[in-house]
C-alpha cells in the first residue's frame, strides 16, 4: 500500500486490516476491507479509534515510519531473505527452470 509514494504496508489485505486497526484506526462494521484500506490515505475519511488520538499516524511520513518499525515488516523481510537464500538468482533452481523452458519451446521430433 502506498501513501503519497511511501510504502505503508505490503502483504495480504486481511493482515493489512489487522495491522491498521492495531495502529489505532477503526473499520466500521459495514465497511469492506478494501474501502477501509483506501480510506486510510484520506484524512477526511479515516477514523481514529478512541484512545489513539495522539498515537495513530497522521502524515504519510508517520505511516511509513510505523510500517518500517513494525514486526510485520520485519517478518516480511525475513521471509524474503529466506526465499532468496533457498532460491538464489542464477542458482540451481534457475538452471532447472531455464532448461525446462528450453525443452518446452523446442519443436517436437516425430519419428518416421
Amino acid at each position: 500500500m502506498l501513501y503519497e509514494g511511501r510504502q505503508i504496508y505490503f502483504g495480504p489485505k486481511d493482515d493489512a486490516k489487522e495491522f491498521f486497526t492495531n495502529l489505532g484506526f477503526l473499520c466500521p462494521d459495514r465497511q469492506t476491507t478494501a474501502d477501509f484500506l483506501t480510506s486510510l490515505t484520506n484524512p477526511a475519511e479515516r477514523i481514529v479509534r478512541p484512545g489513539f488520538e495522539t498515537r495513530a499516524p497522521r502524515t504519510p511520513d508517520e505511516f511509513e515510519q510505523a510500517w518500517r518499525n513494525s514486526k510485520e515488516r520485519e517478518q516480511l523481510m525475513n521471509d524474503i531473505a529466506a526465499f532468496e537464500e533457498e532460491y538464489p538468482l542464477g542458482g540451481p533452481s534457475f538452471d532447472k527452470f531455464h532448461q525446462s523452458r528450453k525443452a518446452e519451446k523446442s519443436p517436437l521430433v516425430s519419428e518416421p
